[in-house]
């Protein structure tokens, strides 16, 4: 029962399309490809590209989501009779102005801060925190949990940029940035433009089934930055979680009917509770376990997702090893989670107690 309760708690189905429940592939696609229709053909090449571009780096639970992005910009452009490189076939007419823009990692020009070919206006400010991000689909909006199609669908983040720093997850959808609801890419950047560069902005989003909070910076915008120090007038600010007493145990679980399994001792922790404290120590484990197998888990994970109480947090490879740590506020809780472990002989204790803070 533990170790099939967590493969996936956010409850993203992305990556399970295949599943009865799930829409098909080629529905998706159609209910995606209106998004792009009277996009012009130099942009929907870009978005293609750009796409395309972030596959190697996607999750693999969401690596689904993209390819139907590309093939609803694909049958678009043959809609459209898109030459190759962008422009549309002789004799077929241009299409309409582009709608949607692209940075040159993927859709919203958001990755590595850059900003793509501009359809606001020149004097409008623009702004970028590192994510790329798409419309979100009745279907996928369904498959997230969410009652109605709203927000925007993160399917890409820049390596050490404000939204991968920040705590902003491939999957996640954007509901709000800095209060304003967002339902296309300019509208965010617009958004995030009228925030000084450098700073931080307050940003709610649906992930497992439910909302959150985060603070994200700093981001890149048109808007001058400040002098070192100084903060703009309505900057986000949440309350420090109080410190609290949890009792964890951390686990990996190998995919194969002969694979290794290892599970470690009940141990304490006494941090925030936060996500981004329990992906850490959830990752030392796994760090803890590649040193005890040597050559055994080489393949990498994606950082660990963690419920919103950071009861369980976990992350699987792309060989399908499951990586989990399991926690309860009551001692005897977190004992009959030990137990259980325990009890199970293909799992092994491995001697591992949480690094210092």
């Amino acid at each position: 029962m533990l170790l099939g309760c967590a493969l996936d708690p956010a409850g993203l189905a992305i990556g399970a399309m295949n599943a009865a429940s799930m829409p098909s592939e080629a529905s998706l696609v159609a209910d995606m490809v209106p998004s792009y229709r009277g996009t012009g053909c130099q942009a929907l090449a870009s978005l293609q590209k750009g796409y395309i571009d972030q596959l190697p780096t996607v999750d693999p639970a969401y690596r689904e989501a993209v390819v139907v992005n590309i093939k609803a910009v694909r049958q678009v452009m043959a809609e459209q009779r898109c030459a190759a490189g962008g422009g549309a076939v002789a004799g077929a007419g241009s299409a309409p102005a582009a709608t949607v823009t692209t940075g040159p990692n993927g859709i919203g020009g958001a990755v590595a801060g850059t900003a793509g070919p501009a359809v606001a206006p020149a004097s409008e400010p623009q702004g970028a925190m590192g994510a790329a991000v798409g419309p979100l689909t009745a279907q996928l909006a369904q498959a997230l949990g969410l009652e109605s199609p709203r927000g925007l669908v993160v399917t890409a983040l820049a390596p050490g940029k404000a939204a991968e720093l920040s705590g902003i997850r491939g999957g996640d959808v954007i509901l709000e940035v800095r209060g304003v609801a967002v339902g296309d890419v300019m509208q965010m950047r617009r958004v995030l433009g009228a925030v000084p560069s450098g700073q931080s902005v307050l940003v709610k989003l649906w992930r497992a089934r439910e909302p959150r909070e985060l603070i994200v910076g700093p981001i890149i915008s048109d808007t001058p930055a400040l002098p070192p120090g100084a903060v703009y007038a309505d900057a986000p600010v949440l309350p420090a979680a109080p410190v609290r007493e949890r009792f964890c145990v951390a686990q990996m679980t190998g995919s194969g009917l002969f694979s290794s399994s290892v599970h470690s001792p009940l141990f304490t922790v006494r941090n925030d509770g936060s996500e981004a404290e329990s992906a850490k120590l959830t990752t030392a484990f796994w760090e803890a376990a590649r040193k005890a197998q040597p050559g055994y888990w080489l393949a990498p994970h994606p950082r660990p997702t963690c419920t919103q109480d950071s009861k369980i947090c976990t992350s699987a490879s792309a060989d399908s090893d499951v990586l989990m740590m399991l926690c309860e506020t009551d001692r005897g809780k977190g004992m009959e989670i030990y137990e259980a472990l325990r009890r199970d002989k293909p799992m092994t204790e491995l001697p591992w107690s949480p690094p210092a803070p």
